[in-house]
């Protein structure tokens, strides 16, 4: 048998997961809905069932805490995503 391997760790999270997280969406101008993955991710306003939530904000998947001024705001910290097009089709 081969052990696992990836994210093992257990994602820690510092507020209730059930609640109504939202997170201010600038270029759109308003709140929208997130999951607590997201949530806890998001390095912008953010707020738990209509309250401001100033809590910390972890790098995207894992329990490291994030430097809010090295990550751009408004964006998932730690989140790497890129396009992928498809040529021709």
């Amino acid at each position: 048998m081969s052990e696992k391997s990836g994210h093992t760790e257990k994602i820690i999270y510092d507020f209730n997961t059930a609640s109504n997280l939202e997170v201010y969406m600038v270029n759109l101008k308003d709140w929208y809905r997130v999951t607590s993955r997201e949530f806890r991710a998001y390095n912008g306003a953010r707020r738990i069932n209509g309250e401001i939530y100033t809590g910390p904000v972890y790098l995207y998947n894992t329990n490291k805490r994030a430097n809010k001024s090295t990550y751009e705001s408004h964006k998932l910290a730690g989140y790497k995503w890129v396009s992928i097009s498809r040529g021709g089709n």
